[in-house]
């Protein structure tokens, strides 16, 4: 059984999962950039791909962390139900965040955001700050048919992409403190919870740099924190849930490692055909997660 989602609110969903011998799996996927004017034989390489490793590893839901879609977008509303549909299709749960590219074309977040709302296993969602200002970011738990309680969490966060925007802000930091805290208030105990985003924090760039640190895969350009400053990974470790993040963005980056306070590190392997990867061809990471257990397994997806 693929599994089923809710959306308890406009930043909360609930996705139930039968566990695979005491795990959950998922497949991440990132920059795709699909949709520019020409590229279509491309996306459908991409596209097919996915499918294939869909069948192959059946992960049981799906992450995007970011650059789904990218400029040229004269028809974009029917790109973003193509893919929409396309993922659907998969019959499984997914789950997207922007990234920067995402919004281009005169289109917006919120044109993404109402046809993926509409969609059978998607999942998007929305807060409002206290000014009024719409943040596209939101909270996924993971339970099994058994449990009330959630198992793991997914915060998706939305990193930006406008100048002054570039990263992860204060005021959602205050977002996942609040619903953090939230949480372990209802069940009566912190959740483990991994998150989900498109720019790489700060602390990507200080992994990669720090020679005393074990990691694995490779890194063959300069982090783009964009304005990362570092607010965001000592909020998640003053929260102390956070026991991994996975982000998109930099295409010839593709290495995972844990951090000073021990958190993992992970880019996500770029998915597209059309954007830049000198150094590796389009591929996709397999993530477990261990019921009971902080343990996350990594498995890089490339085709032979």
């Amino acid at each position: 059984m693929p599994g089923s989602i809710r959306r308890l609110n406009s930043d909360h969903y609930e996705m139930t999962l039968n566990p695979q011998k005491n795990t959950f799996s998922f497949l991440q996927v990132t920059d795709l950039h699909i949709g520019n004017k020409g590229s279509w034989k491309k996306d459908f390489q991409a596209l097919r791909r996915i499918k294939k490793w869909a069948r192959l590893y059946d992960p049981q839901f799906i992450i995007i962390t970011g650059d789904l879609f990218t400029g040229q977008k004269e028809s974009h509303e029917y790109t973003v139900a193509f893919a929409t549909q396309f993922f659907d299709d998969l019959e499984r749960p997914w789950i997207y965040v922007f990234g920067n590219h995402d919004p281009e074309g005169n289109t917006g977040r919120e044109t993404i955001r109402r046809v993926i709302h509409d969609s059978e296993w998607g999942m998007v969602g929305f807060h409002k700050l206290a000014d009024g200002t719409i943040k596209h970011d939101f909270l996924v738990d993971i339970k099994n048919p058994e449990t009330t309680t959630p198992l793991w969490q997914i915060y998706a966060f939305d990193s930006g992409s406008e100048k002054g925007n570039a990263s992860i802000k204060i005021p959602q930091l205050a977002w996942f403190h609040q619903t953090a805290q939230t949480s372990t208030e209802t069940h009566g105990q912190s959740i483990p919870a991994i998150a989900m985003f498109h720019i790489p924090l700060h602390e990507y760039h200080l992994l990669w740099q720090d020679t005393t640190l074990p990691k694995m895969g490779f890194g063959h350009e300069r982090v783009c924190f964009e304005e990362d400053d570092g607010s965001a990974y000592a909020a998640f470790l003053k929260q102390g849930n956070i026991k991994a993040c996975f982000c998109g963005h930099d295409h010839d980056n593709n290495y995972w490692g844990r951090y000073h306070g021990n958190i993992l590190l992970v880019y996500g392997h770029v998915s597209g055909e059309t954007g830049y990867h000198r150094h590796w061809p389009p591929g996709a990471k397999q993530i477990t997660l261990e019921i009971g257990s902080d343990e996350i397994n990594i498995q890089d997806l490339v085709d032979e």
